[in-house]
Order: structure tokens, then C-alpha cells, then sequence
């Protein structure tokens, strides 16, 4: 019990704590408790609150921050200085931010949030002054990441600060007990961005509602660009799969899947099943893309319709209205769902300039819905998938989740280094006080412009971080990556060293992170993924791994295979059956398995074709040395006839993960003795496969056994090497870890040898995780020098 004496306590909040309307709720707890004083933002990204008043009423205000703050933010630290009554204050205010940075502080930015129920109401409310504005937002939510330009989070250091409020919007803005109060973000129709419609030309069409016209648009099968909240999208309808295919035509994507925004949960769940967590994921204000089961006959959906949105798999992925104007759309169309897709080509980033998206659109849209709102910083829509029930994993971490920083380590205050990733699915990853700061998803950089995308994306967080000078700088092992030659650039000009980072030793210290197992934590760690460059100069990619953050070294994995046509074995399995099974069956029978298949452009398999590839793989002629584990699962998919070209990364084995059914039919393992550990005969596997096909087993259930067989027999390796060196963990991570037959396989059979599984939780498992792991391995480096 506190009695009634009066103090005064400065206290210190960090977390993300701005832009979430935490000020406002400091104010009203403080006037409630008759406390004075004042609350601001500083330039770290955290909150000082200056407060005096009774004892008991600090400490009141202190629990109300902790125990029950807005639902958007986070309490990362609560420091509280006490001292003597001063009587200071007359009244409690907010006060001007900040520029001050507490030294040793750890930023942690607000991502951009789900429009609210409240602002929702507003833009349906005929009374309302934000009805149908396709921008309205509050203190609660709105854009935050994608706007921002500099701390502290205020106004003028966001893209608002091009549309200065009206006198009504003032009003709101500085009146304490309004929901609006202190929102960076507001703004009316008067004041604020608004919305053009355009044709392909660049001429506006002239409209009093250009969002209502884009519905009626939509209603026509056609194809329109929709400029959001931290990007733009491609939309269609999906009522019609003329519709669909029309966008397919014009994007050049025959086979890759189709992400789909529902109008609500009741439309959702007539076309695909959810359970509760999926719920709660897709509700939350992170507001997700998640893969979801397809409902077959839904009755709202036809199967043809669904085939056509994701062609061969057995998921769609799945979102819901996130943005003022998403609610709109679906007010003025009686479509249960739209087809939202970003809008890129392959390889180059988002478009979110309205001119470029006019210009660069105009041979795969009808109309661009562009506004005049600067996105400072563009983020695609975040992927997660369940591996089962309770276990969602990232595919790709972006919108709504960046620029969140994972905890890592309290023992690199002082080190600072950044990450830039591999070459495909790129994200950069910047190391401060021991904290990991993830960028948005990137993509693949093959282009100029990627790569400009990802400089810009690091300058952006090195600025909101205050890191002037960096420590060290982290790339993959790949000497011909660009973004190896980025991580050189950075290196000369700062004059600070260079870690080139083998691909699955990054895979290995991405797991760590994300476990926050301690810095100098060893593991063993399935590697299994399509590609990465290894040590030997050879292609990895279904490897076991020993070791920690400072080393590792290959102790097992996959036979190494050589695949004829080096990088179109990638593409096309028929090269990958060829070459795993060239040494064991004969040119007439290998003929039998792939005849017909292609094996390059407009080039397909033959009796003379094959010659050729034998003759290559004898010579070693333009081959490819590769322990690939994607590679395996694209032979697979290839004899059982489920997929036979790699149109995107990773199609056939997705397509065969898909057409899988559950059995408690298993192939058998044969390992063999290397100098690297127990290798697996992945020949032997994928004949094992033949001849279950030919004595008419069911081919779904060969596919799900042949996937199983590939994490149970990895796990196997894992375990004995765990176990020899008294080592309680073993990771899954690489792209195959997305895979959710695969993955269990590995989780049982790890969880049976009493050891535990560490399977990715809020770090992507594929390439998009790399960084992570390569920043970790620099900033031990720098630790230990």
C-alpha cells in the first residue's frame, strides 16, 4: 500500500510504442489519476513520460502501461527514475517530440496496421466526415512503415506532411479526447491524398467516386492496377475464370499462384477451410496473406475457378481487407473475392510511383486507381503457411510485420553490421544492440533495379537506426552474386570487413536467431533446400551441418548427383531424373520414365536428346554437381506425372506436396559412408518410387511416402551426428523446410530420438531468412575479434 505522498518519476518506454496512439493513452490514464506532467516521442522511437502527482497514482499509471497498453503496441522496457515532488506542472500535456536519442537505445518501429473497426464504421456512416474516404485512419491505425521518413514518428517526418490538415481536422488532431488525437496519418477529403482513375494512355477518367468506377470495371473482366497502402496490386475478378486467365495472358504467368482478398469471414469460409489460429492470423491487424486448404465444391467458388487462382495445389492463398479502400471496393461490387497480385514483373520491385505504374502497366492493365500519397518505403503482403494445425511459418515477411526487430543477443551492444542476403528472395538484415532488423521482402535480384530496391531499403533503416558507420558487412559465398558485389562496395567504402557466408551456414544461424538460443549455441541443422554454393565450389542443398555462429562443417546429407544442363536442371525435371538415375538404369528405360518431357525451350526429350544428355553427364560436359534436395522432389513429381517444369521456384515440388495424400507407406533408406558422414542414396529412393508406381500403388501415396522418406531419412543422419556429439537440437531450415509432409517427417522422427526439433517460428525458412543468419555470423566474428 502506498500512502499519500507525492512524488515525481521520469519514466522511459521502449517497444513500439509510436505510432500506435500511445501518447493519447498516456494523457488520458494521467488525467484520470490527476497526475501533471507530459508525455513525448524521442528520437529513438521510444516514449519519455515526465509525470508528478501521488505515489500511488504513478504507480497506477506505471501498471496501466504495463498490463494493459493499446492493442497495437509493445512494451519492450519500462524504466522509471523517481525523485523528489517538485510541483512543476499544472496540467499533463503532450509535448512536442524529441529529436534526443537515449544512448545505447534500440529502436522498434511501428509496422503499417489494419484500417480499425472504428474507422471502418466512419467510412460507412452516411454521417460521418470519413465517409467513403478511401484514406481515412486514426491514432489506432493506418499506414505507418510505409510512410515514414525520419524520426521521432510525427507528422512532419511521414509523407502526410504533403497535405496539411484542414481546420476540422485540427480540431480532431489536437483535442485529447478524440480518436484522432495526435494520428500522423489523418486527413479528410478536404485536406488529404485522393484517388485518380486512369486509362492506359495516362488520361484521367473523369469520375465523383473513381473507387465505385474501378468496381464496375472489375464487374467487366478486366484487369486494373490498385494503388494501396505500402505498394499497388493487380486486380480481377474471380467470379468468372475468363477473367483470370485474361491477367494470366498478360502477365506471363501460366502456372503461379494467385493470391485472392475475400470480402469478409463468411465469404471465406465457404471457400476454404479454417481453423481457429488461421482465424486469428488472418484477423489480427497484422493482416496476412495465409495459405489455406481449398474447399473442393465450395459453391461459391468452382473448382475451375480455383484451379485457375492457384493451378495444381490444394492451397489459395488468402487475405482480408486491410485498407479504407479494400472496403470500398467490395461495398460497390457484389464479387465475393478479388484477385490481387502486386505489380511487378518478375524481378523488379513493386511499382508505386502512379506515373511508372501508368506507364509500366500498360500492356497488362485496363485502368491504374492511382493516389498521390508517397509510399516512402514499399512492402509487398506478408505469406505465412501452417505446417500443421498450430504451426504457421513465413514464407515471406514483409507488410505488417517489418520493420519488427528480433531479440537476439545483450552481449553485441556496441557491434553493428548488416546482411544482404543471397541472390533470390532477398531480404537485408541490419545487426544494432543486439537486436535484428529485417527489411521487406526485396525479391530477386538479378536487375539494376532490385538492387537499388535493396540499398534503398537498408540506407532507409540505417538512417532510422542512427548508424552512421558500420562494423562489418555480411554476403553469401557466391562470388557472382550482385549482392555479394553490393556487400564489396559497402566494405571498400567503409573500410570495414567483408564475411562471405556460406548459403546453409547462414540457413543453420538463422535457426539460432530465431530460437534466441545463446551466441555461441552449436546444433545440428538439416540444410534442404534447391540451391546454394558451397565450400567445395560444388552445388549444396540437402545438407547436415555441425556447428554454431563462429564455424561449422558438412557431416551427412544427400548423395551429390551430377545434372546434365547445369541451371535447366532447375527447370526442367526430366534433367533431374537423368541424372539421378543415370548410373542406374539403362538408356531404354530412362527413355521410358521421360520421353516427351522438355528439357528446355521448345525442346523435348527423345531417344536422340537423351544421347546427348548421357554423352554430357559422361564427358561432364555442362553439368552440374548438386546435393539438391528440390532437385529430388522435382524427379519425383516427374515420374509420378504430376509436374514435369519448374515454371516458378519450387512449382513441381509444391504441385507434388499438393497431389500427396496421407499413408502410412515408407520407402526405405540406404546410406552409405562418406568422409563427410552418412550420405542418403537418393538413386536408390527414387527407384524405390519407380517400382512402387509399377506395382500400381496409388500414386498419391507414393508421393506423400517418397517426401516423407527424404525428412525421416535427413533426420536419421541429424540424430546419430547429435548424438555423437552431445547436442540436444536439430534444425530444419532451407526452402523444403516450407514443405509440411517433409517437415513433420523430421519433427516426429527427431522428437522419437528424445531430442528437439527447431523448426522455424518468426524467421522465413527459405532464402528470405538468409540474411538473419549472415548478419548473426558477422556480428559473432566482430564479438570474438
Amino acid at each position: 500500500m502506498y500512502w499519500s505522498v507525492k512524488k515525481r518519476a521520469e519514466i522511459h518506454v521502449t517497444g513500439i510504442v509510436q505510432g500506435v496512439g500511445f501518447r493519447p493513452f498516456v494523457y488520458n490514464i494521467a488525467e484520470s489519476l490527476s497526475l501533471t506532467g507530459f508525455v513525448l516521442n524521442l528520437g529513438d522511437a521510444g516514449v519519455k513520460i515526465v509525470v508528478e502527482g501521488e505515489e500511488s497514482g504513478i504507480r497506477n499509471l506505471i501498471s496501466h502501461i504495463e498490463n494493459n497498453p493499446p492493442s497495437i503496441s509493445r512494451i519492450d522496457s519500462l524504466t522509471a527514475d523517481w525523485d523528489k515532488y517538485t510541483d512543476s506542472f499544472t496540467t499533463f500535456e503532450i509535448q512536442k517530440s524529441s529529436v534526443t536519442r537515449t544512448e545505447g537505445s534500440v529502436p522498434v518501429l511501428p509496422p503499417d496496421i489494419t484500417i480499425c473497426n472504428d474507422c471502418i464504421e466512419d467510412l460507412t456512416n452516411p454521417e460521418s466526415r470519413w465517409y467513403r474516404y478511401p484514406f481515412t485512419s486514426c491514432a489506432a491505425c493506418g499506414p505507418r512503415f510505409s510512410t515514414i521518413t525520419d524520426l521521432p514518428y510525427d507528422r512532419p517526418n511521414t509523407t502526410m506532411v504533403d497535405f496539411p490538415l484542414c481546420d476540422t481536422c485540427n480540431t480532431g488532431y489536437t483535442n485529447p479526447v478524440d480518436r484522432r488525437y495526435h494520428a500522423q496519418t489523418t486527413a479528410c477529403e478536404v485536406c488529404g491524398p485522393v484517388y485518380r482513375l486512369v486509362d492506359t494512355k495516362g488520361n484521367q477518367i473523369e469520375s465523383e467516386n473513381p473507387v465505385q468506377r474501378v468496381a464496375q470495371i472489375l464487374e467487366n473482366n478486366r484487369v486494373v492496377a490498385l494503388q494501396g497502402i505500402a505498394g499497388t496490386h493487380i486486380a480481377t475478378k474471380t467470379s468468372d475464370s475468363r477473367a483470370i486467365e485474361i491477367l494470366r495472358q498478360r502477365k506471363k504467368r501460366s502456372q503461379r499462384p494467385f493470391a485472392i482478398m475475400v470480402r469478409d469471414l463468411s465469404v471465406l469460409k465457404q471457400v476454404v477451410y479454417l481453423t481457429a489460429l488461421e482465424e486469428k492470423l488472418l484477423t489480427s491487424w497484422r493482416r496476412p496473406i495465409v495459405l489455406l486448404q481449398k474447399k473442393i465444391e465450395s459453391g461459391l467458388m468452382s473448382n475451375k475457378v480455383q484451379d485457375a487462382i492457384a493451378p495444381g495445389l490444394d492451397t489459395i492463398g488468402v487475405m482480408l481487407p486491410y485498407a479504407p479502400v479494400h472496403h470500398l471496393l467490395f461495398q460497390y461490387t457484389s464479387e465475393p473475392a478479388l484477385v490481387l497480385t502486386s505489380a511487378n514483373p518478375t524481378g523488379v520491385p513493386m511499382y508505386i510511383e502512379p506515373d511508372v505504374v501508368v506507364s509500366e502497366l500498360k500492356d497488362i492493365v485496363d485502368y491504374s486507381l492511382v493516389h498521390n500519397r508517397r509510399v516512402y518505403q514499399r512492402a509487398d503482403d506478408s505469406v505465412v503457411k501452417f505446417l500443421d494445425k498450430d504451426r504457421p511459418v513465413f514464407i515471406r515477411r514483409a507488410r505488417g510485420y517489418v520493420p519488427d526487430p528480433l531479440q537476439f543477443t545483450d552481449s553485441w551492444k556496441s557491434i553493428k553490421a548488416v546482411g544482404v542476403g543471397p541472390e533470390e528472395k532477398v531480404t537485408a538484415a541490419v545487426l544494432k544492440s543486439g537486436r535484428i532488423y529485417p527489411t521487406q521482402h526485396i525479391g530477386d535480384i538479378n536487375r539494376v533495379e532490385s538492387l537499388d530496391f535493396l540499398s534503398e531499403a537498408v540506407d532507409h533503416i540505417f538512417h532510422l537506426l542512427d548508424i552512421p558507420r558500420l562494423d562489418g558487412v555480411a554476403c553469401d559465398l557466391h562470388p557472382e552474386f550482385l549482392t555479394t558485389e553490393f556487400a564489396e562496395q559497402i566494405s571498400k567504402q567503409q573500410d570495414i570487413p567483408l564475411f562471405r557466408v556460406q548459403h546453409h551456414h547462414a540457413h543453420l544461424a538463422s535457426v539460432i536467431v530465431d530460437h534466441m538460443l545463446p551466441h555461441d549455441t552449436s546444433i545440428v541443422c538439416i540444410t534442404a533446400d534447391g540451391y546454394g554454393f558451397g565450400q567445395d565450389d560444388n552445388a549444396w542443398g540437402g545438407e547436415i551441418l555441425l556447428g554454431g555462429l563462429m564455424d561449422f562443417k558438412k557431416v551427412g546429407g544427400l548423395k551429390s548427383v551430377d545434372y546434365p544442363g547445369g541451371d535447366l536442371s532447375a527447370v526442367y525435371a526430366a534433367r533431374s531424373v537423368v541424372g539421378v538415375l543415370n548410373n542406374t538404369l539403362k538408356k531404354d528405360d530412362l527413355l521410358r520414365i521421360v520421353s516427351s518431357a522438355p528439357i528446355g525451350p521448345d525442346t523435348n526429350l527423345t531417344s536422340d536428346t537423351l544421347d546427348i544428355l548421357i554423352d554430357s553427364l559422361g564427358r561432364r560436359i555442362n553439368t552440374m554437381s548438386s546435393s539438391s534436395a528440390g532437385r529430388f522432389l522435382d524427379a519425383v513429381a516427374m515420374v509420378l506425372g504430376v509436374c514435369s517444369e519448374n515454371s516458378y521456384d519450387g512449382e513441381c515440388p509444391m504441385k507434388l506436396e499438393a497431389f500427396a495424400k496421407t499413408t502410412d507407406l515408407r520407402i526405405t533408406p540406404l546410406f552409405k559412408k562418406s568422409r563427410n558422414g552418412l550420405i542418403l542414396d537418393t538413386s536408390n529412393g527414387l527407384m524405390k518410387v519407380l517400382e512402387l508406381k509399377e506395382e500400381n500403388v496409388s500414386k498419391h501415396e507414393i508421393a506423400y511416402a517418397a517426401q516423407w522418406y527424404l525428412g525421416e531419412s535427413l533426420a536419421h543422419i541429424a540424430c546419430r551426428v547429435a548424438k555423437d556429439n552431445q547436442i540436444q537440437h536439430v534444425g530444419f531450415s532451407g526452402g523444403v523446410a516450407l514443405n509440411r509432409i517433409t517437415t513433420k517427417a523430421v519433427i516426429d522422427y527427431v522428437s522419437k530420438e528424445k531430442l528437439v526439433p527447431l523448426i522455424h517460428v518468426n524467421v522465413p525458412p527459405g532464402d528470405g531468412g538468409i540474411s538473419i543468419g549472415q548478419v548473426a555470423i558477422a556480428g559473432a566474428k566482430l564479438a570474438d575479434s
